[in-house]
């Protein structure tokens, strides 16, 4: 099997989001960028989890990147509101 890999390309960009948004997270990235970035991660491996037919991981992913989605939100409208 050449060039055929476990993971796929969606897959290692969706880490490699996740990973950033971990890492900008200890370098005191805002709340609204991590979650905004988390939810882009969490789609992207649903759209990979619908291609290869695992329905249960694509709809889970799809509600967690839902929650990703709302917590951004709220963080951004959070922090539009306080004081500077």
């Amino acid at each position: 099997m050449k060039g055929t890999t476990l993971v796929s390309t969606p897959t290692l960009i969706a880490t490699g989001i996740g990973l950033a948004a971990v890492i900008g997270l200890c370098f005191h990235l805002p709340d609204h960028w991590f979650f905004t970035l988390l939810a882009l991660a969490c789609l992207l491996g649903s759209a990979d989890a619908s291609y290869r037919d695992l329905k249960l991981h694509a709809v889970l992913l799809l509600i967690a990147g839902a929650v990703c989605t709302g917590a951004a939100a709220h963080a951004a409208h959070t922090a539009s509101r306080s004081p500077r």
